[in-house]
């Protein structure tokens, strides 16, 4: 599991949570913008060599459509780029004299200027457009994860208040003043698992996240995980299979642990009680993989990939006690530190599967074994 954060660490942390805005990422820049220029390049091939083309206001519309193309798919400095790109273009192949940079005659002056301000103004007025629409997007989901901590902070609270009260009844025996004083604990151990998820969700999303990997046995990340959810495992049964392989990996037990654990515990919320949780491991080439087979009533197929998203619960949420839906999404995100990857699938026989994948070196126990420690 992750290291616990100073108050001040986790309060920054938390903070970052809820109010970083969506970035687009550089790479999706550099795409947008290489298709904008390759669609200017081809036009102007289109219309020099084949069209031949001599109407300026023809191409400065078509150049202009390319423009809002790209201020609509991406950011307003591709959208800008796009824009100098596209009134070069138009001086150089276009304008007189054709095939330099110089213009001639005033009045295709200001048809360029004309061009690079309207496609600049419409840039701008996208982007303006887009930012909103990030925004009340952002605002939503802020809105439906505090609505989500609300709710699952409102129940173990609730838990916590009535038994402590239920503990100042004089009417209680010494038995069951024992069992009030043991779902004060269970409820208190349930808001720190909720604010260490706040704090994990935090550090994922900030990128604070290090993978510091260790020499272990698969058996001893499985056992860590089936620990941290045994609060939670209301009378599951867990039927693990390691195999005969009993290879070290290397991995970060701590991030692998805890990343299992959250897929253990939503494996847990939906199945029934008492049913059968199986775990698969296989230590491949390059590869630990670890299969957490539950016994519920699976995944719908558009919800595969969903059920991923931060705060996102399934349409079979109601059978949950309890949850924020931020459980595989915190999974996902420990498993990415280590440059791993998550899917879920439904199983054949029934029931939903959720496999964890991390690239790892193996050698033979024996190995470290002989080794001075």
């Amino acid at each position: 599991m992750t290291q616990a954060a100073s108050p001040s660490e986790s309060e920054a942390a938390i903070l970052s949570f809820l109010i970083v805005p969506h970035r687009v990422k550089r790479t999706a820049e550099i795409r947008t913008l290489s298709l904008g220029l390759a669609a200017l390049g081809a036009l102007t091939a289109i219309f020099v060599s084949w069209l031949h083309v001599a109407n300026p206001t023809i191409v400065s519309l078509s150049f202009l459509l390319v423009v809002l193309v790209a201020a609509t798919m991406s950011t307003r400095r591709v959208a800008v780029a796009t824009s100098i790109a596209a009134s070069f273009c138009f001086n150089f192949f276009f304008l007189e004299p054709v095939g330099t940079l110089r213009i001639a005659d005033p009045q295709n002056l200001a048809e360029l200027f004309t061009l690079l301000a309207v496609s600049l103004l419409a840039s701008h007025l996208s982007s303006q457009v887009r930012e909103a629409q990030v925004l009340r997007r952002a605002a939503e989901l802020k809105s439906a994860l505090l609505e989500s901590l609300s709710h699952a902070l409102k129940t173990p609270l609730t838990a916590v208040t009535v038994a402590a009260n239920n503990l100042n009844a004089e009417s209680l025996t010494a038995e069951e003043r024992q069992e009030q004083a043991g779902i004060v604990r269970a409820e208190l151990d349930r808001l720190n698992r909720l604010f260490q998820d706040i704090v994990d969700m935090a550090r994922i999303e900030t990128r604070a996240v290090a993978a510091e990997r260790e020499w272990v046995q698969p058996a001893e990340i499985v056992e860590a995980a089936a620990r941290q959810v045994e609060p939670e495992w209301d009378g599951h049964h867990l039927e693990i299979d390691a195999g005969a392989d009993r290879s070290l990996v290397h991995v970060d037990p701590r991030l692998t642990s805890a990343a299992l654990a959250h897929v253990l515990e939503n494996a847990g919320q939906y199945s029934p009680a008492g049913s059968t949780i199986d775990v698969n491991v296989i230590v491949d080439t390059g590869e630990l993989r670890i299969a957490v087979r539950d016994r519920g009533i699976g995944i719908k197929a558009h919800e595969q990939q969903r059920v991923f998203e931060r705060s996102y619960r399934g349409a079979e949420a109601y059978l949950q006690r309890f949850g924020t839906g931020m459980g595989l999404t915190i999974a996902q995100g420990l498993v990415a530190a280590e440059g791993g990857r998550i899917w879920a699938a439904n199983h054949p026989l029934g029931g939903a599967i959720v496999t964890i994948a991390i690239p790892t070196e193996t050698r033979p126990a024996t190995v470290l074994e002989g080794e001075a420690i």
